[in-house]
Formats: structure tokens, sequence, C-alpha cells
């Protein structure tokens, strides 16, 4: 067995991230030829799954000492055993001003790359499993450009203000409180936020809702990256973010793009799920694969963040979430289920305690 795998088939993260560090050792720099470890150029060396990021401090070195450094320090850590890819990236750093919600335990983000690879679906059933399990449960519907929590969640009309006028109201549906701007906007008209308006609006939507005491609020994200999404990742302090990707490889790459975007905003990959992974025909149960094949799996291994779930195309979910019911049956339930019960744990890992 390699020396890189524990008795249970697992990276052994711990023992890749010292042989990384013990190879970046070797790299020396200026007049005194001392190591980049030693002079505080290599911030960190974080390893999961086999996949290793090197952050460099740019504190310490400079733009063309980092770009410089980056493909001899790759090269290294890639000779590793163990390591299935080697990332060199500036540390990142969380910018300031960000906020906790007021009553609010953990804000969980879920991005896809892509628009119409069923992340707003997911959001909606993941809540419920969620709620299942004894949660208090929030969505906060954050794609200001097609609000979709409305109609998955069957509710329509207007949210009203608080009796002292502060804040204003969810709206609630199988015992989840749910906000959004489809709640504010007539049906059929589009939002025209820009720059500083979504700089300052997005918020609003976070900080304004009188949210009561929640145990996690979901936010379902505009797909890609975005104005909503910096100013999120400014603002509001986030307990990490749920990949959602189509299997195909177009989604995967665009995927890829806002998980490193993610990522250097300090914001970590809790998880990924493949949705719409092989439609079974109804007459003859031949399973096909339209939407393409092993994506979730590909990027799980490209970037070292676990895949939680894939979900199959099931034309009923699909319609129960048109008409604002939550009744999927049979496995595709079981699934949802399990995929709650995975994020309840990571949850429960992050807040060092059962939640």
């Amino acid at each position: 067995m390699s020396q890189a795998l524990r008795a249970d088939n697992r990276y052994d993260d711990t023992s890749i991230e010292a042989a990384v560090i013990a190879q970046l050792d070797r790299v020396t720099i200026g007049e005194d030829g001392q190591s980049v470890v030693s002079e505080g150029h290599i911030y960190n060396v974080v390893s999961v799954n086999g996949v290793v990021r090197i952050l460099i401090d740019m504190d310490k070195a400079s733009l063309d000492e980092m770009e410089e450094l980056a493909p001899l320090l790759g090269g290294l850590a890639n000779d590793v055993e163990g390591v299935k890819r080697a990332i060199v990236k500036p540390r990142p750093v969380a910018p300031e001003g960000r906020r906790a919600i007021p009553g609010v335990d953990q804000v969980l983000l879920i991005h896809s790359g892509k628009g119409g690879v069923g992340k707003s679906t997911i959001t909606a059933n993941l809540a419920m499993s969620l709620a299942h399990k004894g949660l208090r449960v929030g969505v906060l519907d954050a794609d200001v450009y097609g609000p979709s929590q409305p109609v998955l969640f069957g509710l329509s009309g207007r949210v009203e203000a608080t009796a002292n006028g502060t804040k204003i109201t969810p709206r609630e549906a199988h015992g989840i409180k749910v906000m959004s701007l489809g709640f504010l906007l007539p049906h059929e008209q589009a939002l025209v936020w820009r720059g500083s308006l979504v700089d300052e609006g997005v918020p609003q939507l976070f900080f304004d809702v009188d949210w009561g005491e929640l145990d996690v609020l979901l936010v379902d994200l505009p797909p890609g990256t975005s104005d909503v999404h910096l100013a999120i990742a400014h603002r509001v302090e986030t307990a990490g973010v749920i990949t959602v990707t189509a299997p195909g490889q177009t989604s995967v790459h665009d995927v890829m793009r806002g998980m490193e975007m993610f990522a250097d905003l300090a914001i970590p990959c809790l998880g990924i799920v493949e949705n719409m992974a092989g439609l079974t025909c109804p007459k003859c149960a031949t399973v096909s694969v339209p939407f393409g094949q092993d994506g979730g799996r590909d990027l799980a291994q490209l970037v070292g963040a676990p895949l939680l779930s894939t979900l199959p195309f099931r034309l009923e979910v699909a319609q129960d979430c048109d008409a604002g019911v939550f009744q999927a049956a049979g496995s595709q339930q079981a699934i949802f289920e399990a995929l709650g019960s995975q994020v309840f744990d990571i949850l429960s890992d992050r807040k060092g305690d059962a939640l």
C-alpha cells in the first residue's frame, strides 16, 4: 500500500503536507541562501484528499517572486508521493467588514458555475432535509436576477415589515423561513441592480430581514461569478459553500472558476453535489447520460473537496418543485435525506458541537 494512503484507502493528508514542506524547504532565496520555508514565503501547505495548495504569503514575497516561484514549487510538490495535483496561490485573505447575522448560527452558500443545473431545487430540498433533522432553517434567494425559491416553496404575494417597521418579515413554508426578491418585485419586472446598487442592496437581504433564531441559513446564489457573490463574500460571515455541478465537463470548468474565487476570498468549499447524473427511461428502465458523465467525481479529484451526492434526473421531482410541492418519493427522497445528513455533520463539525 502506498504510504500516502491509510488503511481505509483515504489519503493521509497530514503526512503529505509534511512531505511537501520538506521538499519545498530545499528551495532557497536571497544571497544568504535561506529556504522559502524558513523565511516565511510559504504561508501554509494544505492537502485535501491529495490535492495540495501551497499558499504564498504576499507580505513576504513580491508578485515577481510569486510568479517565479510558482512553477518551481508546484513541480517539486507534484514529485511527492500521494500528491495528485499541486496548486500554488497567494494565501487567501478574508475581507474586512464581514458580519454575522444576528440570531443565525451559520450561513451556507449554494453555488453553481452554470444556470439550469438544479441549484435552486437542491437548495430547497436540502433545506427540507435539514428541517426534518430538527434544525431551524431559513432560505435566502440571493439569485437576484432569476429568483426561484417562491415557486419552489409554493409562495406568492409580498412580504411585510415587522410591527416596528425596522425589518422585513420573511415568508414561511414547511416550517422554513424564506426571503426572496421575488416577494418584492412584480412578477414580470426584471431587476436592474448593478455595481454599487448590488453592493448595498444584497447585504440588506441578509441584515434587514427578521430571521429570528436559525441554526442555518441556506443562500441560493446566482450561477457563475458576479457582483452579488463579491458583495456577500465581503459583507457576510459564512461557514462555506456547497458547489452544484452537472456531470458534463463544460459545467465542471465553469464551476472551477467560481470555486477558485471563493478560495481566494477565504470561503471554503465544504462539498460538491452532482445533479442530473443519468436519466432512467420510464418505459424500458434504460439509463442514459444526456447531461454528461462523471463530472462531479472529476471535479472532486481536481479540487480535493468531497463529493457529497450524485443525484439522477427525475421528472417527478422537477414537476413537484414547479408546483411548490416537496413530495420526492422513493430513492430520490432517500438521496436528499442522505445529503442532508452529510451537510448536518459538516455544519456540526464546524460549530464544534452538536447542532
